[in-house]
């Protein structure tokens, strides 16, 4: 029945007396609450819920605040808001009104009609699924939805202000390690207590959300700078520090961050966080805690783009080559081999050594063709030597990247077979630091690479943390000491005993044992008598273009 008369009060632009009487009977017993108020703000009339509700005594009260609230809504025409009632007696209670002008002639108003209803629990439920899609389940944190409208925000008042921001993406790191440990329920029960730990570091205008996974982020607001957010770094960093404890066992976290900086690192909200979540990653590359945005981290940036653009042209032109450094046999001095190294004429740069680009070319998958030239053009240079009775092999050195990949096998056997050369001519090097990661994988890809019939070296033996297990297991055929093992032979005890301990345990894994970096004499005299069996270094001879390679690499060896 109120419907109908709810109704009938919206068609009409007054509400006459006549029309008033029955639609206040019928609001009496309602759940909704009416209020007639006169020109004077005196309610003249309030049915069983109005005074329920609103507390009001009798019908005769006036209430300012209320009386403040329907003349609001009194506009001369009908009008509906939905708004929360303050005041003494009803802080709290969301209320949705329509109210309508009351007269009994046209013209001459007697006052307003108000009809409400408490929506309260509705607001709140309304509320909660608000909060629900813009807060993670497990964390209670800000979600990536409610991060991404708070940048927006902090974007707009940085561009009006003419303000810094900052914006921290952290990923922990071997989060998988400990689910795997320990289980799915033990990683989430670390994610809920990571939050409050975050937030205890923050300022109360500070955000702090989970974006997915283990990935959170912080937005620091303007004014915030690199100096600001690396104290905020500092301060996360020191927090994670202490152990977790989960299931009444501790758990130590460590985590990555990468800080980007608007404007400085971006003009947007998205390149902001394609900044610092380059910073993240590279922050993990290189085992650090901690990165700020770095342009030439960044594979989409003009400057990379040209660096990428320029190296793909050297590797198809004329700006690579190699050079070429003996290896002696420390007991006759001949040439066992050369050792191909890698050079790039930079157009603007100069000659560049592969420290300063084989880093891009990992990173943008320029290894695989870079090989192949190098392959191609190592072999093709032994091939010469040995129908002139010059050094029997070539050694070429392989990144990460290169050993993992499953067409490696191929491209050897078809690079070897081109130059008409047996697979014992070329030794593949690689690097101990390398042989640490994965190595389930590593050992698979090194096994499919022993079949080819190539032989293997750990280079650089001595500077990483490879165990004697895995030394054992890999089917290599030669180490490399590291060159500032070799440098320090002479005056450091301790680099003795570990050349002299590298070579004896080479020698019992019957592997080859190699001593890099040999500047003069005295060292190669002391690996000689410790029975080391080629060397390597500015002693014998420098590195040589292919061109000067032929009677330079045939030489004697200098007494």
């Amino acid at each position: 029945m109120w419907v109908t008369a709810v109704t009938a009060m919206w068609r009409a632009s007054v509400l006459t007396e006549s029309r008033a009487e029955p639609l206040l009977e019928a609001l009496e017993p309602a759940a909704l609450f009416a209020l007639v108020m006169d020109t004077t703000g005196r309610i003249t009339f309030s049915n069983a819920r109005a005074r329920e509700l609103l507390s009001l005594q009798t019908n005769g009260e006036v209430i300012d605040h209320l009386r403040h609230h329907l003349a609001a809504l009194g506009g001369g025409t009908p009008t509906v808001r939905s708004e929360q009632l303050v005041g003494p007696v009803h802080t709290g209670i969301r209320v949705r009104w329509s109210a309508t002008p009351y007269a009994t002639r046209p013209g001459q108003p007697r006052g307003l009609l108000a009809i409400g209803d408490d929506i309260t629990e509705a607001h709140e439920h309304e509320q909660q699924l608000i909060s629900r899609a813009l807060h993670d389940p497990l964390t209670a944190l800000p979600n990536r939805a409610l991060m991404a409208d708070r940048l927006a925000q902090a974007l707009l008042a940085a561009t009006r202000e003419l303000l810094p921001c900052a914006l921290l993406v952290l990923d922990l790191d071997r989060f998988k390690s400990l689910n795997d440990r320990r289980g799915h329920a033990a990683g989430d029960e670390l994610l809920r207590q990571i939050g409050p730990r975050l937030r205890s570091q923050l300022r109360d205008s500070d955000t702090v959300a989970r974006l997915g996974g283990d990935e959170f982020a912080i937005l620091l607001p303007p004014p915030s700078d690199l100096l600001a957010a690396l104290a905020t770094a500092h301060k996360v960093r020191t927090a994670l520090a202490t152990p977790f404890t989960i299931d009444g066992e501790p758990e130590i976290v460590e985590a990555s961050i990468g800080i980007g900086i608007f404007p400085d690192h971006a003009h947007d909200a998205d390149g902001l966080g394609r900044a610092a979540d380059l910073a993240m990653y590279a922050a993990k590359r290189s085992r650090r805690d901690l990165a700020v945005y770095d342009p030439q981290d960044d594979l989409g940036s003009p400057a990379i783009l040209e660096q990428i653009d320029r190296l793909k042209r050297a590797i198809s032109g004329n700006d690579l080559s190699l050079e070429y450094q003996a290896c002696r046999d420390l007991r006759t001095g001949a040439v066992a081999r050369a050792e191909a190294l890698l050079r790039w004429d930079h157009p603007s740069r100069g000659l560049l050594l592969p420290g300063a680009f084989l880093p891009l070319a990992e990173r943008t998958g320029l290894t695989k063709p870079l090989l192949s030239w190098v392959l191609a053009q190592a072999l093709e240079a032994c091939a010469s030597w040995r129908a002139a009775g010059g050094p029997a092999g070539v050694s070429v050195n392989l990144t990460l990247r290169d050993l993992v990949d499953p067409d490696l096998p191929a491209m050897t056997r078809a690079a070897l077979r081109a130059a008409g050369l047996p697979a014992d001519s070329l030794t593949f090097e690689l690097n101990e630091r390398h042989l640490g990661n994965e190595p389930r994988r590593i050992e698979r890809a090194l096994s499919d690479l022993d079949g080819t019939g190539v032989r293997l070296a750990l280079d650089d033996f001595g500077c990483g943390d490879l165990s004697m297990r895995s030394l054992r297991s890999l089917p290599l055929d030669e180490v490399k000491l590291d060159r500032q093992l070799v440098a320090s032979l002479c005056s450091d005890a301790r680099s003795w005993a570990f050349v002299r301990g590298g070579i004896d345990l080479g020698h019992d894994l019957g592997m080859q044992v190699v001593a890099k970096g040999i500047e003069d004499v005295v060292t190669r005299d002391l690996l000689v008598r410790l029975g080391c069996d080629v060397g390597q270094g500015y002693f014998f001879a420098r590195p040589l273009a292919a061109a000067a390679v032929g009677a330079s690499l045939g030489a004697p060896a200098l007494s």
